[in-house]
């Protein structure tokens, strides 16, 4: 993990606000991160992009970025070059890491960039592990519950706050009940993620069933089922959206001759016919 050998690991805390919940279609409208070692803040980075799409008014309605917020704002491209040197100085964190995880991933891809290799770990599992039973497990039930310090929601400097103090939270619940170590984070949870290794695909995938779905025609994939089966399909997508915070595209499937829903992490490749 980052930081000097034998000193206290960095880690980053960021967050992503977006026009829609779909990485490679949707697009990143705000960024930030705050690198933090222990209970010190070495750094903060917030900036606002414009996106080159409408920014949807329930989009707005929740965040408060309007057209108009971003109007002056330059494109992505610049701000995130600079974003990913700020996430190369640790091992990133974020809640429910899957989803901004995703949309990095896809902004870097367009824009030609690099990206940090490593870890990405997720404050969502680890509340899981640290805190079991709850009802709720989005980042602002879980500020709340646990009491924790915030200011702001659904802005993404102040997401990326929250998302470091329960990261804190989490480690001093697991160190508490004998659970591993800083070390060991990163093994924690079901769903490791890292920018390289777990989810190279999806944006790429997101972009081709999107167009296939506004076109009418079909893609072929490489699926694999939840038990382990992997099988060939020519779907026709329909729709994208997200169900648990994972995108997923409703699609008919020629193969089982039925509307069915393809998670797109588990689609091991897509081509056009």
């Amino acid at each position: 993990m980052g930081g000097e050998p034998g000193a206290a690991p960095v880690f980053v805390a960021f967050d992503v606000e977006t026009t829609g919940l779909i990485a490679g279609v949707d697009r990143v409208v705000e960024m930030a991160a705050v690198v933090f070692r222990g209970e010190e803040v070495l750094e903060t980075s917030d900036a606002l992009v414009n996106p080159g799409v409408p920014i949807p008014a329930a989009v707005s309605r929740v965040t408060g970025i309007t057209d108009q917020t971003v109007a002056s704002a330059p494109r992505p491209e610049g701000p995130l070059a600079a974003f990913l040197r700020v996430l190369a100085r640790g091992t990133p964190v974020a809640h429910n890491a899957v989803f901004d995880v995703g949309f990095v991933l896809a902004e870097a891809q367009g824009a030609g960039l690099d990206l940090p290799s490593g870890p990405v770990l997720d404050t969502r599992l680890l509340a899981r592990r640290a805190f079991p039973g709850r009802y709720s497990y989005s980042l602002g039930n879980l500020v709340r519950d646990l009491r924790l310090p915030a200011s702001g929601a659904h802005r993404a400097l102040a997401d990326a706050h929250a998302c470091r103090a329960l990261f804190r939270e989490c480690v001093r619940q697991l160190a508490t009940a004998g659970q591993p170590g800083l070390e060991e984070l990163a093994r924690l949870g079901s769903r490791p993620l890292d920018f390289h290794l777990h989810a190279p695909r999806q944006p790429g995938f997101a972009r081709m069933l999107h167009k296939a779905a506004l076109k009418g025609s079909g893609v072929h994939i490489t699926y694999r089922a939840s038990d382990g089966e992997v099988t060939d399909r020519l779907i026709m997508p329909l729709s994208l959206s997200c169900i648990g915070g994972e995108p997923a595209v409703r699609a008919f499937c020629t193969l089982r001759g039925d509307d069915r829903t393809f998670f797109l992490g588990s689609i091991v490749e897509a081509r056009e016919p």
